[in-house]
């Protein structure tokens, strides 16, 4: 196959690519009207992590990656690991600047909307934004999507295939713009918050990886019936696939720490100066 038949949709959603096409827009008009642009340092950079980031969801979303990921599970766990973890952490930290634009709960169009409709949204968000609430989530959705009856299920099932990669898409979102969004900006007050979540998830990712990677038995056994898109045994399948939980998504939660460190190191560099 051609490098253009990978990249072209396997199954169109033009619901996925207006919105995916829309947050590019919006981020766009954001970078555009900021009037501090040019003296923000880095600015190319966080430009660079979010376009990157918002192009790997497409790739491993909409393109014929996405058909790989059905039918071997190691793909199926490299496109969580974007999903979850990659896409996520660079978005947010090209968006991070722009948040006072970004956000809708700054806009005039959110503080004008009826109560009944702002007020258990932003409950929710509460619920969702806690510290205690937000690494068990994170972890917890990764353990759920992989349980093997509920696993089983997911992939067959086109709509509860869709349900789980949206809520991994969000929750990675969530949890990432918790521990490096606009309400911190390296203050001591949070910043041994921020540390022990990123620990609460990676030791868990740890034991899940290292479970699945050493497993003497097939666990996910839905690819056999489905059959794998390319001639690979079930064990090489789900060690390959153990390994990605294990390993890079563990360095996710390392490349966390050292971006809370890097946040804390300037904020205190700033008040020295």
């Amino acid at each position: 196959m051609s490098l253009l038949a990978y990249l072209i949709p396997w199954d169109f959603s033009p619901l996925f690519v207006v919105l995916w096409v829309l947050v590019a827009v919006l981020y766009t008009r954001a970078l555009l009207l900021d009037k501090e642009a040019a003296s923000v340092k880095g600015l190319y950079w966080r430009a660079g992590c979010f376009y990157v980031g918002w192009l790997s969801v497409y790739i491993v979303w909409h393109t014929y990656f996405d058909y790989l990921s059905q039918y071997m599970f190691w793909v199926h766990r490299l496109q969580h690991l974007v999903l979850h973890h990659l896409a996520p952490l660079l978005m947010v930290l090209g968006a991070v600047e722009l948040a006072d634009k970004l956000v809708p709960a700054r806009s005039s169009i959110w503080l004008a909307s009826p109560a009944f409709i702002k007020r258990p949204c932003e409950l929710m968000y509460k619920f969702l934004q806690n510290a205690f609430i937000a690494p068990l989530l994170f972890v917890g959705l990764i353990y759920l999507w992989l349980w093997p009856g509920i696993h089983f299920s997911a992939m067959l099932n086109q709509n509860l295939y869709y349900l789980m990669n949206i809520t991994m898409l969000l929750d990675g979102f969530l949890f990432w713009w918790l521990v490096l969004g606009a309400g911190w900006r390296g203050e001591e007050r949070g910043f041994k918050m921020r540390i022990i979540m990123l620990a609460v998830v990676l030791v868990p990712q740890q034991l899940l990886g290292a479970y699945i990677t050493l497993s003497s038995s097939i666990i996910y056994d839905v690819y056999d019936v489905c059959g794998r898109a390319w001639p690979i045994s079930p064990s090489a399948d789900q060690i390959y696939g153990g390994i990605v939980t294990w390993i890079p998504a563990s360095m996710m939660s390392v490349l966390g720490f050292l971006l809370v460190l890097k946040r804390r190191f300037n904020y205190q560099q700033g008040l020295n100066v």
